[in-house]
């Protein structure tokens, strides 16, 4: 058997060259259009590409959704809010990934639609998230009424 022969590393002057030359004539994309396919070119799924702090719309909807749980469940204990409000923050980021699965099925320009394969894993990670935030959900609510177990049920008796 032939042992392995790699190629000097080192490029020649003739090559380097030949590259500059080339890297002169490659100016990128010059229309609008081929601007906004390259600006995405990295993006797998864009589930994380917004700013970290919510917009005043999402930080009411999520409001919404904690006063709507905190009210449904009525945590007695700091405990049981804390599992609530991570009940409540499931859900808000449980909705906000399917809505952006439905942007990404729905619109007509994006260029990973051409592509099945990246469409595929784009795909496979809304899954995923979605899957990660059920669980999440549901391990909080599990904590929730294991919580409420435990709470002793005050009770007025009589007096005898």
């Amino acid at each position: 058997m032939a042992p392995f022969v790699t190629k000097d590393p080192m490029a020649t002057r003739k090559q380097i060259a030949a590259n500059r030359r080339n890297a002169l004539k490659s100016t990128g994309p010059r229309t609008e259009r081929g601007k906004a396919f390259a600006r995405l070119n990295a993006l797998r799924h864009g589930l994380r590409a917004r700013p970290g702090t919510l917009s005043a719309e999402s930080l009411n909807e999520l409001s919404q959704i904690r006063g709507q749980f905190l009210q449904s469940f009525q945590p007695q204990t700091p405990d049981q809010v804390r599992l609530v409000e991570r009940m409540a923050c499931a859900r808000w980021q449980l909705i906000d990934c399917q809505r952006a699965e439905t942007r990404f099925l729905s619109e007509p320009g994006d260029p990973s639609q051409t592509d099945p394969l990246t469409r595929l894993r784009a795909m496979d990670a809304f899954s995923k998230r979605q899957a990660r935030y059920q669980r999440a959900f549901t391990k909080a609510f599990k904590l929730y009424q294991r919580s409420t177990r435990a709470v002793p049920q005050t009770e007025s008796r009589p007096a005898a």
